[in-house]
């Protein structure tokens, strides 16, 4: 009788250790704390043959104080590179960040980073493009925008061209960006 008290014992036992390491805690379906960003760039009609800017990222800045390091973050940019902006007005546009996850926070501003690599064609005359120093090269709007997880933000930024691009009397050109950002909201659930 002993030995089948023992044998049962540790048959419940060894059953119980089973079921416990076995089981598998359930996931929860817990909402992302993220939201989608898509970053498009687009220019308005002109009379310019060519404005071709050099794209180099796309930053937004989360932090109040611009001056702090991690004010910025940067986004994965895509289509890099010298694109020509008179290519890309109305329907047509550029594409710059699709489908980046970003944290859920307040967003003051979004940024296109441009390189020096910069011209425009003018009357078949092209002429290099200098991008105002005071402007970091960059363009920068306000977006004061709190972001709410599981959603997808579409910031198109329209550059004016013919307001940005300004010839001087010596035959230099300065991009002064005169950029406007339309959001658009979309649910993800």
């Amino acid at each position: 009788m002993t030995f089948s008290y023992n044998t049962k014992t540790f048959l419940i036992s060894l059953l119980a250790i089973v079921l416990l390491t076995s089981c598998s805690k359930e996931e929860e379906s817990t909402p992302l704390d993220n939201s989608l960003v898509n970053v498009k760039l687009v220019g308005t009609d002109t009379q310019l043959s060519q404005l071709n800017l050099e794209i180099l990222e796309v930053q937004l800045r989360v932090l109040e104080d611009e001056t702090d390091p991690n004010a910025w973050i940067s986004l994965n940019t895509m289509n890099t590179g010298v694109h020509d902006l008179t290519r890309f007005s109305g329907n047509h546009v550029l594409t710059l960040v699709d489908f980046e996850q970003v944290p859920a926070e307040f967003i003051y501003n979004i940024k296109i980073v441009f390189g020096d690599n910069n011209s425009v064609v003018k009357n078949n005359l092209e002429y290099v493009v200098d991008v105002e120093s005071e402007y970091g090269y960059a363009s920068v709007n306000v977006l004061e925008k709190q972001l709410v997880e599981n959603k997808l933000y579409e910031f198109t930024v329209e550059m004016n061209i013919d307001d940005s691009v300004r010839f001087s009397s010596g035959n230099e050109v300065k991009l002064n960006p005169k950029t406007s950002t339309l959001m658009r909201l979309y649910n993800l659930f």
